[in-house]
């Protein structure tokens, strides 16, 4: 004969566990996105465009090159615009640590850009300048880019009605 105990009314509980895991999860991923997204920016004021002549990106396989000028102030930049002496201050490829180049390092950018293009045969290039660094800066990596086989190089500007950065 078996034996019946009473326990009384029975509470539903839930269980959060794997709720938390998820949001770690979450906050983790949302981390790396923002890592990679500012490993590819560097903070500068690009130039505006009058008469653009655009085209959407869409998906394609691309790598970011930074033309980062000499330290500014945004304010002292607004208030003295051609006090900037129109030199860049390093070229940056792509994410990483290792992707920083001094300016005159033109075998480094374009050995660089030649992984890159190993990696992904259709790369194109996205071209990031300050507006207030010279073209004779700009040229020689637009070279470098084209030494390494890379064929289509888009310039970064702001539109006119865009806030610029």
């Amino acid at each position: 004969m078996s034996q019946v105990i009473r326990r009384g009314a029975v509470t539903p509980r839930m269980n959060i566990t794997p709720l938390i895991d998820v949001v770690f999860l979450l906050i983790i991923f949302f981390m790396l996105v923002n890592n990679i997204v500012s490993e590819e920016t560097v903070d500068m004021i690009l130039p505006r465009v009058e008469e653009p002549e655009t085209r959407p990106l869409g998906e394609v396989d691309r790598v970011v090159v930074n033309i980062a000028p000499q330290p500014f102030t945004r304010a002292g930049r607004a208030a003295f615009p051609l006090s900037h002496t129109g030199e860049a201050a390093y070229v940056k490829v792509g994410t990483g640590t290792g992707s920083r180049f001094e300016v005159g390092d033109l075998a480094g950018i374009t050995a660089a850009l030649r992984r890159a293009k190993a990696e992904q045969p259709e790369i194109e290039v996205l071209l990031r300048a300050d507006g207030a660094v010279y073209y004779g800066q700009v040229q020689p990596i637009m070279g470098a880019v084209r030494a390494a086989g890379i064929e289509t190089v888009n310039l970064v500007a702001y539109m006119p009605d865009e806030p610029g950065r």
